[in-house]
């Protein structure tokens, strides 16, 4: 079963995303920040990772290079509100696998981590 890691400040769609995918048959992890995030990956070995743009402390390029800086082998799937479209387009520079826009379709979110999926 693939585990994916959904990482979102915002309780409410940290929620839908985990109620979708799980539904979907998806093992799922979350966190609400990218706070010692390496250290959570490294501990959880996600398959897939979703992380939210738009993030305090520590935004969602950040978080990105340093996930594909520590375990370049995961996908990571960029979540974001519309109307982000350059930061977007960094982040896929940066190294995101995708990108989902806000607010989440279920086939779309579901749709993106299949396109993934080692």
């Amino acid at each position: 079963m693939t585990k994916v890691l959904l990482v979102d400040d915002n309780p409410a769609d940290l929620d839908h995303m985990d109620k979708i995918l799980s539904g979907a048959g998806y093992s799922t992890l979350t966190q609400p920040d990218g706070i010692h995030i390496l250290d959570y990956i490294g501990e959880h070995k996600p398959d897939v990772i979703m992380l939210d743009l738009v993030m305090p402390t520590y935004n969602g390029i950040e978080i990105l290079r340093e996930v594909k800086r520590e375990y370049p082998h995961i996908p990571v799937i960029m979540c974001s509100g519309a109307g982000l479209e350059q930061v977007v387009a960094l982040a896929l520079r940066v190294g995101a696998a995708g990108y989902v826009v806000k607010p989440y379709q279920k086939d779309e979110l579901i749709d993106s981590v299949r396109k993934v999926e080692t």
